[in-house]
């Protein structure tokens, strides 16, 4: 399970409602709520994940990279990358992660 987040995690209280199962559902909610589509493309040294903003196009984030080969690899580490804030600070981490900064701040 992953913990979605559109701001900092101390700003939720209770993480029901921010609960996915997969980093993937993750992925797709932070995606959705930014307004951009994406692709994945084959590069010569591993992959990228290309996302354009809907709207405003010009205003479309960098791609994120990754040298892995397979494309099931590649996908998984591009993804994780994605949900990591770069994409208007929105953040996925596990639930476990988030628990475990829950004890450290209580």
């Amino acid at each position: 399970m992953y913990v979605v987040f559109a701001e900092e995690l101390d700003a939720a209280a209770d993480a029901k409602s921010h609960i996915v199962q997969s980093l993937e559902q993750a992925f797709a909610q932070i995606v959705c709520r930014c307004g951009f589509s994406y692709h994945f493309e084959q590069e010569q040294e591993g992959w990228r994940l290309v996302f354009t903003d809907v709207e405003r196009p010009e205003r479309s984030p960098e791609p994120v990279h990754t040298d892995y080969k397979r494309p099931r690899d590649a996908k998984h580490d591009l993804i994780a990358q994605a949900v990591d804030g770069r994409l208007r600070g929105h953040v996925a981490i596990s639930y476990e992660q988030f628990v475990k900064s829950r004890l450290k701040t209580a």
